[in-house]
């Protein structure tokens, strides 16, 4: 996990805010309110702890996962996060802590718990809905405070973040693209192969934000 840092890609590169719209699939609220609203996937609860919406997509091979998210409102009592969920076999349907079994990547931000800028990267291995945990420590992968300066955390909505992921689940290597640096990306691994999965999970933690532009993509 030496290269979990790379994750960071997914925060450092804030774009404004343009016009997004599309038809966002069949998705499933697991927890939390979920809607669309605007051509966007939207979760509006700032209190659903473990919010995760689900999508059927059958994943084996080099997948390619890109979307936009957005934030909404939540963070102003220092605590909060988003991710999406990999390769998952099964999800429960209803509130759960983990996914079947999915890898989870993640950022949070929780300065209370880990110092620093508060803001840091992190992935999860879930093995069952009650059964996922960090595969570093949970500090190992900050962003640093540097980097997160020109951004006005006032006005946090005007802004939204552009994810490209490519995921090769033969050997288990990720690619985290740069939002503003053409065909540049990070590597890190999740370990080993992660065989098949059935489904892909969008999800927050204590906050609101919304998703758009949603493409999955298998690449061989």
């Amino acid at each position: 996990m030496k290269k979990v840092t790379t994750i960071i890609c997914l925060l450092l590169i804030i774009a404004p805010l343009g016009l997004l719209a599309e038809s966002l699939g069949d998705w499933k609220a697991g927890y939390g309110d979920w809607k669309i609203v605007d051509g966007r996937l939207t979760q509006t609860s700032l209190k659903a702890g473990m919010a995760m919406a689900n999508l059927p997509v059958p994943q084996s091979g080099v997948m390619q996962y890109e979307f936009e998210a957005r934030y909404i409102d939540g963070l102003q009592d220092q605590y909060g996060g988003f991710g999406i969920h990999i390769f998952v076999d099964q999800p429960l349907g209803k509130k759960s802590w983990g996914s079947g079994h999915s890898y989870l990547l993640w950022l949070t931000y929780d300065p209370k718990a880990y110092g620093g800028s508060g803001l840091y990267a992190q992935a999860y291995k879930s093995t069952g809905h009650s059964v996922m945990g960090l595969m570093h420590k949970g500090n190992d992968y900050q962003i640093p405070a540097a980097i997160l300066k020109g951004i006005d955390v006032n006005n946090l909505g005007k802004y939204f973040l552009p994810v490209k992921i490519v995921v090769d689940a033969n050997t288990g290597s990720v690619k985290v693209y740069d939002p503003l640096r053409a065909n540049y990306y990070y590597r890190f691994t999740l370990g080993g192969p992660l065989g098949k999965g059935g489904f892909i999970g969008l999800r927050t933690n204590s906050l609101a934000g919304s998703f758009s532009n949603i493409k999955v993509t298998k690449l061989e």
